[in-house]
């Protein structure tokens, strides 16, 4: 009996799934973190619109939450531009021509999560590998790319904000 669980293949087996757990960890903890400049971004903005304060609220299904007070129906408009513009100050390039419209589950303190109308917009940022990169032969130093995905949740009495950044 104990020379089963004494197997290599076994114990090659465990140390591989724990190392794979460990990833997807890690890859789950990376996904859910904004940059500091976006921090930034919502300080910046928080400062120009003491009416509609962008507050962190948080972490949900791999995005970053946020809510924004409703002043009135019509500042969906003016919210939606202002998250789009917060992201385009840094690089970013929307991905696609227009928002789309989609459900999202934003978090509640207790009770049921209802999904809420979302205008989600899907950005991406070239980033040029550091300069100090060599190329092999002909090939050019690589580039990779950062994508970031914002929502904008429609709730009662709150605007709802949403950031998920994939490296």
């Amino acid at each position: 009996m104990s020379q089963r669980f004494a197997s290599p293949f076994r114990s090659r087996t465990i140390r591989a799934c724990c190392l794979g757990l460990a990833a997807l960890a890690a890859a789950v903890g990376v996904a859910a973190s904004v940059p500091a400049w976006l921090d930034e971004g919502i300080s910046r903005w928080n400062a120009e619109h003491a009416d509609t304060p962008i507050r962190f609220v948080d972490i949900k299904d791999s995005y970053v939450w946020y809510d924004i007070p409703k002043t009135s129906p019509a500042d969906q408009v003016r919210i939606r531009e202002g998250v789009a513009n917060i992201v385009l100050a840094n690089g970013y390039e929307p991905m696609d021509d227009e928002d789309l419209v989609t459900t999202g589950t934003p978090p509640v303190a207790s009770g049921r999560v209802k999904p809420k109308k979302c205008w989600r917009s899907s950005y991406v940022l070239n980033i040029q590998a550091q300069s100090q990169t060599k190329a092999v032969e002909e090939d050019r130093a690589g580039q990779r790319q950062r994508m970031l995905t914002s929502l904008v949740c429609e709730d009662t009495a709150t605007w709802w904000a949403a950031f998920r950044v994939a490296q």
